[in-house]
Formats: structure tokens, C-alpha cells, sequence
């Protein structure tokens, strides 16, 4: 495999993480903030449509409390990707479609979107540096 493959398997890889763990949040919360700890860059930028997140507790906390305190459980699944790597930084299109159960309703809702993420590549490996998600509707 070559190197520039293995890095997008890498990367491939941190969203897949990212996204398990998002769902992991709604049950276990502490175990979610350890794992996104791992996932961040400490400078991370996001926009969900919600206004400006900025560094990695905001996003931690946001995905903790907004997203997954809101539901009893959620399933991301990500499909399309594509990746571009230039040296330490890289950016990933990914097409999302996320399952969830409503804590107060009880509803199971589908969101449907498109992410475009920015990553860098650290000394602990690459993390994710910027998130853009835009629902679609």
C-alpha cells in the first residue's frame, strides 16, 4: 500500500472513530469525552449550523450535551468519502446520514448532511482540525 493510501486510511479511519464515538456519547458520555481527547486538534474550529465552535472542549462538549444528551441513542454512518492529502494537512468530504431516538418524544429521526473536515497530522497522528457540517433538509 502506498503511503499516501495508508494516510487516507488513516484518516478514514479517525472520522469512522469520530463518529462512533459521537454515538457512544448518548450512553457514555465520560468514555466519549477520553475518546474525542484523541480525535481534536486542541485549536479545532467547527460551524453545525449552530454557530461557531471553537477548541476541542467546545466540540467535546457540544456533541456530549447538545447532540447526544438530547438522545437515547444515535447511528452515524458515513458514505462517499473523498480525501485529499497535501504533506501534514489533508481535508475529507464525506456524505452522512444519522439515525437517532428522541430522549423526550421517543422519536426516531433521520438527519441527513454533508461533512468537509480539515486534518492535520501531529506527532500523535492525524486529528481533526475543522468541521463544517450543512444538513440537508
Amino acid at each position: 500500500m502506498s503511503d499516501g493510501a495508508e494516510q487516507a486510511l488513516a484518516i478514514a479511519n479517525l472520522k469512522a472513530r469520530y463518529c462512533a464515538t459521537a454515538d457512544l456519547a448518548a450512553s457514555a458520555p465520560d468514555q466519549a469525552r477520553t475518546t474525542f481527547a484523541t480525535i481534536f486538534a486542541p485549536d479545532f474550529v467547527g460551524d453545525y449550523g449552530m454557530g461557531s465552535l471553537i477548541g476541542a472542549q467546545a466540540i467535546t462538549d457540544f456533541l456530549c450535551t447538545a447532540i447526544a444528551g438530547n438522545s437515547l441513542w444515535l447511528l452515524h454512518m458515513l458514505h462517499s468519502p473523498q480525501i485529499l492529502i497535501d504533506d501534514d494537512h489533508a481535508t475529507g468530504d464525506w456524505t452522512v446520514l444519522v439515525k437517532l431516538k428522541r430522549r423526550s418524544s421517543g422519536a426516531i429521526d433521520t438527519v441527513m448532511g454533508r461533512y468537509s473536515d480539515v486534518f492535520r497530522r501531529t506527532p500523535q497522528g492525524w486529528r481533526i482540525a475543522q468541521v463544517t457540517f450543512i444538513r440537508m433538509e
